[in-house]
């Protein structure tokens, strides 16, 4: 019986997927759909924790994936220098059908221009497929967006220099020592008694 057209296709699309599945193993790499971007504003100067990009290994073979920073789809903004960007957690190995989420630390120089920056997060597996003679390698991308405002980064509370905390701990501690003597009603007085004289009238005794 002659299947009709409109039937054969899906039949055949299904076989086709069904065919390695069945026989040989598969290799493959997903990221998230949702663009890596940072909560708020960064700063020249400044370190800040984007979003954790999302990797899956989409196929029955263990992978290890590592992430690098791409401009490779259209997008508004200044490329994202990839020495921007570091993964903590990069190459991650995954068994098959299995994620993961990686954290993406930015850290921004002291003389990066304000605007709008944009580039991409490549996941890359380690194995490749062979098509045509030539070895393809897997890997998915997703956007990376943040913007750089004029000014510098607010320096933290543990940038002072070295000898203020000691510093203040000492004003403190001092602080609570005069209160502690005050509430005690002890009071401390200091007199100077006055110096002899070694002659009396200014006479001198002889024996």
């Amino acid at each position: 019986m002659r299947l009709p057209l409109w039937l054969s296709l899906p039949i055949g699309a299904l076989a086709l997927l069904a065919w390695p599945a069945a026989g040989y193993a598969s290799v493959g790499v997903g990221v998230q759909a949702a663009p890596v971007h940072l909560e708020g504003l960064a700063h020249p100067g400044g370190q800040y924790a984007l979003t954790p990009v999302y990797v899956v290994n989409t196929g029955t073979e263990a992978e290890s994936v590592s992430i690098s920073i791409e401009r490779i789809s259209a997008g508004t903004g200044r490329t994202v220098p990839p020495g921007w960007i570091r993964a903590s957690s990069a190459p991650v190995r995954l068994p098959g059908a299995r994620s993961a989420r990686i954290p993406l630390q930015l850290t921004v120089p002291r003389t990066a221009a304000p605007g709008r920056y944009f580039s991409d997060v490549v996941a890359k597996g380690s194995a490749s497929v062979s098509a045509g003679g030539a070895e393809l390698g897997v890997a998915a991308a997703t956007g990376l967006e943040f913007t750089v405002a004029p000014g510098a980064a607010s320096a933290g509370w543990f940038s002072a220099p070295g000898w203020l905390l000691p510093y203040v701990l000492g004003v403190i501690v001092l602080g609570a020592v005069a209160v502690g003597v005050r509430r005690s009603g002890v009071r401390i007085r200091v007199e100077r008694a006055p110096a002899r004289t070694a002659a009396r009238g200014g006479r001198n005794d002889v024996a």
